[in-house]
């Protein structure tokens, strides 16, 4: 399912079209979990993967894209995998150059990212990005943004993960609460959900910080529906404030602390 706003197509499958630069734009393509994390007991399940790769698929068949534009890494530190994470890596930058395909690849810290690898790769690593009148980042602002260049089109942004919580009635009828990722647009930055549903975000949008003009679209599964903003009421407060769970790193600090 796909919905269109000024000039883009929104799609369901978690990706934006640019109808006249024939571009597709995908944020937060994270290619598995690397090969170090596929050896643990926590690793996600095969399906995850399988589900990345059909919708990938699906939109390369169905849009038949001049150019691709990826927001964010693909994995930890990219440019410097080795082993089957960068066959994994060099396998998918083919497959999405195929056919004569433009692939770039916008990203916020160009030194993590760049390495052997892409330079292996061939890929075109930037930290902004202009399709027609439409420039790509990918940084965690959803409010704070430089001053747009060009007086039409507006900033479309990866790295953040906006969610929605939306009331809806439970299996008792009783009140309960969906979260919806979402296309949110702020009057001057289309910002995206990632492409993997388990990277959705942890930060709940509060509808009453948003300027007037402010526009959702949320995805469910393969169905899309526009948000009435005006009519959300906010959510309870154990859904606004989700907290991220600490790194390894700062769980340890935390740890020898304390003790």
């Amino acid at each position: 399912m796909h919905m269109r706003f000024d000039g883009l197509i929104l799609d369901s499958r978690r990706a934006l079209f640019v109808v006249e630069r024939e571009a597709l734009i995908i944020s937060d393509l994270f290619l598995g979990l690397g090969a170090v994390r596929r050896k643990k007991t926590d690793v996600l399940p095969n399906s995850q993967n399988n589900d990345l790769w059909e919708r990938l698929f699906g939109l390369l068949q169905d849009y038949k894209p001049k150019s691709v534009a990826l927001l964010g890494d693909i994995k930890p530190s990219q440019g410097s995998v080795e082993d089957d994470e960068a066959e994994e890596l060099l396998t998918l930058f083919r497959k999405l150059g195929a056919n004569g395909r433009v692939v770039t690849q916008i990203v916020n810290q160009m030194e993590r990212a760049s390495g052997p690898v892409m330079e292996t790769a061939g890929i075109t690593l930037v930290e902004s990005y202009m399709v027609g009148l439409y420039t790509l980042m990918h940084r965690r602002k959803i409010f704070v943004y430089p001053r747009h260049e060009v007086s039409a089109g507006f900033w479309i942004n990866g790295g953040v993960h906006p969610l929605f919580a939306v009331p809806t009635p439970g299996p008792q009828n009783e009140a309960d609460w969906l979260r919806y990722p979402a296309f949110l647009y702020t009057g001057f930055a289309l910002v995206m959900p990632p492409f993997v549903s388990y990277a959705q975000g942890w930060e709940v949008i509060q509808v009453e910080r948003l300027p007037k003009q402010a526009r959702a679209w949320g995805v469910l599964g393969d169905r899309m529906k526009e948000l009435d903003l005006s009519a959300l009421p906010s959510p309870p407060e154990a859904l606004r404030q989700i907290v991220r769970p600490p790194s390894k790193s700062k769980a340890k600090h935390i740890t020898e602390d304390e003790a």
